[in-house]
């Protein structure tokens, strides 16, 4: 099952409030390899398909907003994912929790950006240099 341009955008706008705002006491946690590797592939995927779900919106007012197109987040979401197929998603997932036991910490979509996004872009968001 492919994942649409839109989906990927939802997806960016939910990892770009991830891996920007910190989190401070009495916020919602951050879902994690501890929590992940619980989860049925079902519930998986689910989480993966909602959050792209974020992404599929911002896609959309761009398109209808051409004002609105940045190199944001969720731009970058399209770009580093295009045709990443849900599952695929998920086995990337589940093999950076399996080779980094020590790392289940790591936020979820943390490992997204850092695993299949990062390495399939040439500029950060905003256009900025990657670090």
């Amino acid at each position: 099952m492919r994942i649409s341009r839109m989906v990927w955008i939802v997806l960016a706008v939910a990892m770009g409030i991830v891996i920007a705002a910190p989190v401070g006491a009495g916020e919602a946690k951050l879902l994690t390899g501890d929590v992940w590797q619980k989860m049925s592939k079902d519930e998986k995927v689910a989480f993966i398909w909602g959050a792209g779900q974020v992404v599929t919106i911002e896609q959309a007012i761009m398109d209808k907003l051409p004002e609105m197109r940045q190199e944001t987040f969720s731009a970058k979401v399209v770009e580093g994912m295009a045709d990443t197929d849900m599952n695929q998603v998920v086995t990337t997932i589940d093999g950076f929790y399996a080779a980094n036991p020590d790392k289940l910490d790591t936020a979820v979509f943390r490992v997204i950006w850092d695993e299949m996004i990062r390495p399939n872009i040439r500029t950060g968001i905003g256009g900025r240099p990657l670090q």
